[in-house]
């Protein structure tokens, strides 16, 4: 029989953590959008003030752009910690606020945390796995966000039978609290970022224009421009989801509880299925094959009136919701070891993350003038054509891309 390996048993425990992590993540995330119509009830507004609130706390993602950095200089371990323990703690915090005010500016500090969090576990992930199978590695770890993402659907119902109601599903997102001590224990620094702690640290300015000048400007926009419409087309559809189906299509909660369970080895499958993608033919085929089911499964699920048809719908938008782990992936893969988590957090949190902000602003404004919110849906989901031109004449193929100091400056070009 043959025995596992020092490092396979190690990868195995790091996987391990990473995958809770993010699951917690899945999980957390999807709070605010989900106890949305209940939120609209309880403190008395409307759906362009519930949408407004939406938009507000998700620019809280672009204020990762002050923590991700930095992993550049402490290390990814330590911002990880931080980042973990952050987004548990404002997430227990929401379970008390009294106003809707209150509940935005709580989930805007959450949400900052949380998108460092993911955005680290993937700079781990892929810092330690090989080329070869690096797109399975994050894929897979990202299919763990789906499971984290289908449960508070099913808690809801539940808890809304008690005295905690919505608010119990912040309670649970804390746990990571609990967790903190087994990985302040067990989770370690990267390799790639110990061979780098040698190299002269760089302020974010710095940064910056090493990143703008011409060995990868070309690429820092292009990935930029992919992380907007990954961002705006994942939240306009699927933040508007609950609100769609409770009020134009008649649902409650016991409609609602088993659909994300239901949904929830699809989603896993679309992770895995991005990776296999990825790693057989290339990240550009993947993520432009993402983008274009997106916009088909979006006008599906948000014109179709049958219960089923928008269930079937709804499954398919989890299976693309692997379009992450493609774009995570690429970012990983086209910058250096020095800067590789500041570039995800300029490209990313920064600049791409003005889509998930404007997302649903777009859904909020257009819901009136056409009609409906499941037209808005289906209008905005368009633009993930638009996009297509970016991913096969500006972004760099980056399958097979070995990660180091210079790997930037190595791999293949447009």
């Amino acid at each position: 029989m043959k025995h596992s390996t020092p490092h396979q048993r190690s990868m195995a425990g790091l996987f391990v953590l990473l995958s809770i992590a993010v699951l917690f993540e899945g999980f957390d995330t999807k709070l605010a959008s989900l106890v949305l119509p209940l939120l609209g009830g309880e403190f008395g507004v409307g759906a362009e003030t519930v949408f407004s609130t939406l938009s507000v706390l998700n620019s809280g993602m672009i204020l990762g752009v002050l923590v991700i950095p930095l992993a550049d200089r402490w290390g990814r371990r330590p911002i990880f910690l931080i980042s973990f323990a952050g987004y548990a703690l404002f997430t227990l915090m929401t379970a008390f606020v009294s106003s809707v005010v209150f509940f935005a500016v709580v989930q805007f500090f959450s949400k900052m945390f949380l998108v460092s969090q993911l955005a680290l576990a993937y700079v781990i992930l892929s810092e330690e796995s090989s080329p070869e199978v690096r797109g399975r590695m994050n894929g897979l770890m990202g299919a763990f966000a789906s499971i984290g993402a289908a449960l508070p659907a099913w808690f809801l119902a539940p808890l809304e039978a008690t005295e905690a109601g919505w608010r119990g599903l912040f309670l649970l997102g804390s746990i990571p609290l609990l967790l903190l001590p087994l990985y302040f224990l067990r989770l370690r620094e990267t390799r790639f970022f110990q061979e780098a702690r040698s190299a002269p640290r760089q302020s974010m300015l710095e940064k910056t224009r090493r990143l703008l000048g011409p060995a990868t400007r070309h690429r820092f926009i292009a990935v930029t421009l992919v992380w907007f419409i990954v961002n705006f087309w994942s939240s306009v559809a699927m933040f508007s989801f609950v609100y769609y189906v409770f009020n134009e299509r008649s649902w409650d909660s016991a409609d609602l509880q088993w659909v994300p369970l239901a949904t929830v080895p699809f989603a896993f499958m679309g992770y895995g299925l991005a990776g296999l993608i990825m790693d057989s033919l290339g990240r550009k085929p993947a993520l432009a094959g993402f983008l274009i089911l997106g916009l088909a499964a979006s006008i599906v699920c948000y014109q179709a009136e049958s219960y089923w048809t928008i269930v079937g719908a709804w499954a398919v938008l989890q299976m693309l919701q692997g379009l992450w782990t493609i774009a995570a992936t690429v970012t990983t893969e086209l910058f250096d070891t020095e800067v590789r988590a500041s570039a995800n957090a300029l490209a990313h949190n920064l600049l791409g993350r003005w889509g998930m902000v404007l997302g649903p602003l777009a859904v909020g404004l257009l819901s009136a003038p056409a009609g409906s919110t499941g037209n808005a849906v289906s209008i905005l989901a368009g633009l993930n054509l638009l996009f297509l031109p970016v991913v096969f004449w500006m972004l760099p193929e980056t399958r097979g891309t070995e990660l180091g100091s210079h790997s930037a400056d190595s791999s293949t070009g447009p």
